[in-house]
């Protein structure tokens, strides 16, 4: 049977979504909800979101930030439970009052990009919590992870043509147009794209890392950590999207 991963990474649109089959990619898609993609069975699911809430700060985004020298900012400091549980139930609603929140849980308030990203976090902590096995990716931490170097900032021409080029050293050919292309930033395919490698890992029981290495954060009886794959000790040659086989 062959193992299917998913990749995701959020959009204005809704999300990313890059499937690998057996390691190859089968699609990249747009979708408003990512319910839309989780109904046909997959292996393992990668998500550029945080995954796992805390009442305070979480160890995990930590972890990355000693990671990412230079690159810190890249790793927003995740909401605490009570923004979360404050939204879901619609006692917060405005930046303000969020921020007052965070402020009295951990002595931080939330920047205005990761309010922005509260109704995703909301909906990734759903779907975790009905029983899906969603994992937490934070690619630049992938990227790191699997060149052992920090790569140009992913805006940058540079930033997206080495990320490709990375990718596809690992297997990973994205193809030049599929749905809903238009609707979603380069940065954030390619984002979705070593999402799903590092899915992948663990959809073929192979090696995956953890950050950090160990935690005693626990959020629906999961450790609350991001995780990473090694870089393999043979790298594949580049093959081409089956998108682009069906084109």
């Amino acid at each position: 049977m062959s193992r299917r991963a998913l990749g995701a990474d959020g959009c204005p649109s809704g999300w990313v979504v890059v499937a690998l089959r057996d390691g190859t990619v089968d699609t990249v898609e747009v979708v408003t909800d990512l319910d839309e993609v989780l109904d046909e069975p997959y292996g393992a699911a990668g998500v550029d979101m945080p995954v796992g809430l805390v009442a305070g700060s979480r160890d995990a985004d930590v972890a990355a930030r000693l990671l990412l020298p230079g690159r810190a900012s890249s790793v927003f400091a995740t909401p605490p439970q009570v923004v979360i549980d404050g939204v879901r139930d619609g006692t917060l609603t405005e930046h303000a009052a969020a921020t007052a929140a965070a402020l009295a849980a951990t002595g931080k308030g939330i920047s205005m990009q990761a309010w922005r990203l509260v109704p995703k976090i909301v909906q990734i902590d759903d779907l975790v919590a009905a029983g899906h096995p969603l994992m937490e990716v934070h690619p630049e931490v992938a990227f790191a992870v699997v060149t052992g170097e920090m790569l140009p900032r992913k805006r940058s021409w540079s930033g997206i043509t080495t990320r490709r080029a990375v990718l596809e050293r690992l297997g990973v050919v994205l193809p030049e147009r599929f749905p809903g292309d238009e609707l979603a930033a380069p940065d954030d395919v390619v984002d979705a794209a070593i999402c799903a490698w590092v899915a992948d890992a663990a959809a073929a029981g192979e090696p995956t890392v953890t950050v950090p290495e160990r935690t005693s954060q626990v959020a629906h009886g999961r450790p609350v950590v991001i995780v990473a794959r090694p870089a393999p000790r043979v790298v594949p040659g580049p093959r081409r999207a089956a998108a682009d086989r069906r084109s």
